[in-house]
């Protein structure tokens, strides 16, 4: 479980330098995979990821607290995904791809890069 925990900590570290450096260009990269598939479909991968979390929070005691705050999360979002209203969820992504400033997508890169390397000192 501690691979996995170094590995997600990788991952968010680069998104989250992705969206901070190159905005556009992953606002356009996502567009391109959420257009693919359906948002109900699409509901499976954080309520996997948010379960993974927090079965990982109670095997890996470093990062318990975050791994079981972003567990839920993911969960909660999830479920609302796939069982929440449809027009308000795809407002919401088309609010976050076409009209989000660039201020909001690099803060939220830098949220995800502080979240991983939190992660990853954590562990290490």
């Amino acid at each position: 479980m501690r691979a996995f925990f170094f590995a997600l900590s990788l991952a968010y570290i680069s998104l989250g330098t992705m969206m901070v450096l190159y905005s556009d260009q992953t606002r356009a990269h996502v567009r391109s995979l959420l257009n693919r598939f359906s948002l109900r479909t699409l509901a499976a991968v954080p309520a996997a990821f948010g379960v993974i979390l927090i079965v990982g929070a109670f095997s890996v005691r470093e990062v318990f607290g975050l791994a079981l705050i972003l567990g839920i999360l993911g969960l909660a979002k999830g479920v609302y995904l796939a069982f929440g209203p449809l027009a308000q969820i795809e407002r919401v992504r088309d609010w976050w791809l076409d009209e989000a400033g660039d201020i909001v997508v690099r803060l939220t890169g830098l949220v995800a890069f502080l979240l991983g390397a939190a992660i990853l000192s954590w562990l290490v």
